[in-house]
């Protein structure tokens, strides 16, 4: 059984000139064949990359890591330093 939209879609075809339902058709294969042809030449390119493009990115995000590393390590540093004075202080007192 057909949808609503099936219903509309064929009444509304024929309702219009065959002139018209050939144009609508025309565009149709011709999108169609357009998107197929883009899609097509995108993934020629994609494969086509140099390796150089490729490999920015990694190297980007290993700069990005070893740069939260560093801060990782300094903070520990920091937050180490602070816990020895102040238990260095802390002992002194005591004493």
């Amino acid at each position: 059984m057909p949808t609503t939209q099936t219903v509309k879609r064929r009444t509304a075809a024929t309702k219009r000139s065959t002139a018209a339902k050939k144009a609508a058709g025309t565009r149709a294969r011709k999108t169609a064949s357009t998107n197929a042809t883009r899609a097509k030449a995108n993934a020629k390119r994609r494969v086509n990359q140099p390796t150089g493009k490729q490999l920015r990115p990694l190297t980007a995000q290993a700069e990005f890591v070893g740069a939260v590393v560093n801060n990782t390590v300094q903070t520990a540093v920091t937050a180490g330093t602070k816990v020895v004075s102040g238990a260095a202080k802390r002992v002194a007192n005591f004493l």
